[in-house]
């Protein structure tokens, strides 16, 4: 069962808060795209599993991750790098959704 963070919440205003040059955060602008967004997301998930990672210091992560698009973000005790290859499969991360870049190249 997953919890919908803006249930019960009105209509949220697109709402444009600068945080530094070339910074904006764009409040409530997924919005509208959120079940392929979150589709996306676990279609990424079943082809790259969430896991908790290791720091170089031998540290499991708390939060576990997964990537996707041409390069991942990858820790293991070897370093920190990106990656085109997921370490725990040998395989490429799964394409980069389509919903994922129509919402990029749609921002404002």
């Amino acid at each position: 069962m997953t919890a919908d963070l803006f249930a019960g919440q009105a209509e949220i205003e697109l709402l444009e808060e600068r945080l530094a040059p070339g910074a904006v955060v764009l409040r409530g602008y997924a919005l509208r795209e959120e079940a392929a967004l979150c589709a996306a997301v676990q279609e990424v998930i079943g082809e790259a599993p969430l896991r908790h990672m290791v720091t170089p210091g031998g540290f499991r992560m708390s939060v576990a991750m997964t990537n996707c698009g041409a390069l991942g973000w990858v820790t293991e005790e070897t370093g920190y790098r990106y990656d085109p290859i997921d370490p725990q499969s040998g395989r490429c991360w799964p394409q980069l959704p389509v919903s994922f870049m129509k919402l990029a190249h749609g921002a404002p």
